[in-house]
């Protein structure tokens, strides 16, 4: 070595100012990257973050439950999609349990959440652990990571702030009002608030966290871990092909990847459905041979899916009657065993669906209202009645229209060709994407009588039972999503089975067929997202408060209201429906029910008489859209008119206007 040429550093002085250098440079990046995108995306990724602290608890205490259960058996991957399915139950209901106490809050929920993260710590490595990627995905990489990035288009889309119609009629309105009110409440509240809950509980779980976005992500969260179920619980007689091929069907069903950048239930319907039947049929291909606590779970989210909507009857039905069925025509000396089978799966559902029976029959009066009011003293007439009676009413445009045989003929031809029929408003959500699933069906019964597949042929009998009790009781194609993993997972079934029978230019053309449509359900669910403007507000073009004001005639008014008045002001929200994004108590109108404010002022003296109700009432505001009422108007009852001219006669000697927007206004009750 030279004695004038430069030292050189020893390797462990080298490589400490390497590290420091490289650890520097990611600093930098990231400082650069948050720089330009925090602004943007800082609401997005504190949800996410959020959604990551209460996956982690929903899985490790999730995961403990289901041991104590008696789940046995799946490995760790299936085990982690267990347990943060029913760590989602757990949630929900503990939830529920301090809005029922009125200790409800965000240090209540707080303490929930801590005592679950610790009651699952033991497994939470376990856990994290069976989150890894598939082994045998990597034999299919194009389609595993189609999958993955169809999910990823939605938990992105899902940053939109939520601005859906019934998602700010109810899914999060009345936990905004649960809040306020430190529990469960029924004032003033629509015909909705009698209606299960167990998604809405979650919903204010997200709302005590500061995030409407995470209630959204929730809803993300239970479509892909449908998709986990069908990958994991589906059993070794569907090829790894075909589920591979299910799982993406499902990941890029456009009905699905809407209502999972939502606050609409249905996705977590569709969990708690798919666990339900997936569990269930993992019992009985045993014959018995399998453990009763796979039939007990399966009753468990049976239960949790009738605790999010009325329409898991159909599931929960639909299984009951095959134990009933396996009950009389087994044989004589597995009846007595039989008959245990059903009475267990009819208890544990019946007791986890009884909270919300227990609920509605002390608020209203009939544990499935609005369903049988006519039935319950409290129900069958005055306010309770009329507003069952107009719910059902809206429900009749779903209805068949004429011959219930003529529209069972013409079902498939409506389904391929003209799914928007099947619901109208924002029931559109649940229209699109189901092509390619009613079109492969007949190959998921051919395959499966063919090769005598016992999975494929229960899968399509379930599903046979269920699209006749959907069929009968209307058209809502929302209202089948719960049913699309179990669709998927038969017509990805039919399509495998024949590719596998299919040589030369014919499997380029299926290839070629299938993915054109897989393509257009994408393409819509973003041209779907265009509409709302979605890309504005996620680019950083617009901002929230731009977003919303834009997409929500009301906003300025309730975004004025939250900043200007106070907590214990109470507002009357007069022409408009959308309650959520008002920070105060509030009474909206609805075309559910007769609006008393209405009766109010048919009853008053005067127009002073009727401010002095308004007031007596706990009122210190009325906001006023006038745009939105003229639409609603045909739907609510007309004053009296006497009546009008006490709403005309309160401006300006008995309410002082306070703020005036383009489409809404605030007035000050005197």
């Amino acid at each position: 070595m030279s004695p004038s040429g430069p030292p050189i550093p020893s390797a462990p002085e080298s490589a400490r100012w390497g590290g420091v250098y490289a650890a520097a440079t990611a600093v930098l990046g990231l400082a650069t990257a948050a720089g330009f995108f925090w602004p943007v995306a800082r609401q997005g990724l504190a949800a996410s973050a959020l959604l990551a602290l209460v996956a982690g608890t929903a899985a490790g205490s999730g995961r403990v439950a289901a041991g104590l259960l008696g789940l046995r058996g799946p490995e760790e991957g299936a085990k982690t999609v267990v347990g943060m399915t029913l760590g989602l139950g757990l949630l929900s209901l503990a939830v529920l349990g301090l809005a029922s106490g009125r200790v409800l809050g965000p240090l209540s929920i707080a303490l929930v959440l801590g005592g679950l993260w610790l009651a699952g710590f033991s497994e939470l490595r376990a856990a994290l652990s069976g989150l890894r990627a598939p082994e045998e995905w990597r034999e299919h990489p194009l389609a595993a990571a189609a999958v993955l990035a169809a999910l990823g288009l939605t938990f992105w889309l899902a940053w939109v702030p939520p601005h859906q119609y019934d998602s700010l009629v109810y899914h999060l309105a009345l936990p905004a009002a649960y809040l306020r009110a430190g529990g469960l409440t029924a004032s003033g509240m629509s015909v909705y608030a009698h209606f299960p809950q167990n998604g809405e509980m979650l919903f204010t779980l997200a709302l005590a966290l500061r995030s409407d976005l995470l209630a959204q992500l929730f809803m993300w969260l239970a479509a892909a871990l449908s998709v986990a179920w069908i990958w994991t619980m589906a059993g070794a007689e569907i090829p790894v092909a075909a589920r591979l091929l299910a799982a993406l069907l499902l990941a890029t069903h456009t009905g699905v990847m809407l209502l999972a950048s939502t606050t609409y239930v249905e996705p977590l319907v569709m969990l708690w459905t798919t666990a339900a039947a997936l569990l269930f049929w993992r019992w009985r291909r045993e014959g018995g041979g399998a453990p009763r606590s796979w039939l007990a779970l399966s009753a468990v989210f049976a239960g949790l899916a009738l605790g999010a909507k009325y329409t898991a009857g159909l599931m929960a039905g639909g299984l009951a009657l095959i134990l009933l069925k396996d009950w009389l025509l087994g044989p004589p000396a597995a009846r007595r065993q039989r008959a245990g089978d059903l009475a267990l799966f009819a208890g544990v559902t019946a007791l986890v669906f009884s909270p919300w029976l227990v609920k509605n029959a002390l608020f209203v009066g009939d544990p499935v209202f609005p369903f049988l009011y006519g039935w319950f003293p409290a129900t069958a007439a005055g306010w309770p009645a009329e507003s069952a009676r107009r719910y059902f009413s809206v429900l009749s445009e779903y209805r068949h229209g004429g011959a219930w045989g003529k529209a069972l003929l013409e079902l498939p031809v409506q389904l391929l060709s003209n799914s928007l029929r099947f619901g109208g408003g924002m029931d559109v959500l649940g229209d699109m994407g189901w092509e390619l699933l009613f079109w492969s069906l007949p190959l998921a019964a051919w395959a499966g009588w063919r090769r005598r597949n016992r999975t494929a042929r229960w899968l399509l009998g379930f599903c046979a039972l269920y699209l006749a009790g959907w069929f009968a009781t209307g058209v809502v194609l929302r209202f089948l999503t719960a049913l699309a993993p179990l669709l998927c997972l038969l017509a990805a079934y039919g399509l495998h089975a024949l590719w596998t029978r299919l040589e030369g230019r014919a499997r380029p053309l299926l290839a070629a067929g299938a993915g054109v449509l897989v393509a257009t359900h994408v393409l819509v669910f973003l041209y779907a997202h265009a509409v709302f403007g979605s890309g504005a507000v996620l680019s950083g073009l617009e901002t929230r408060e731009e977003f919303l004001s834009r997409r929500l005639d009301y906003y300025p008014c309730a975004a004025w209201a939250r900043e200007r008045l106070g907590r214990n002001d109470r507002i009357l929200i007069v022409g408009e429906q959308r309650a959520y994004y008002w920070s105060q108590d509030n009474l909206a109108t609805t075309v559910n029910a007769p609006n008393r404010w209405r009766a109010w002022a048919d009853e008053a003296a005067s127009p002073g008489g009727y401010a002095a109700r308004l007031k007596g009432e706990g009122f210190t505001h009325v906001a006023v859209m006038p745009g939105e009422a003229r639409r609603i108007a045909s739907n609510l009852d007309p004053f009296s008119a006497r009546g009008a001219a006490n709403w005309q006669g309160l401006e300006p000697r008995f309410a002082a206007l306070e703020h005036q927007a383009p489409a809404c206004a605030v007035y000050r009750l005197r």
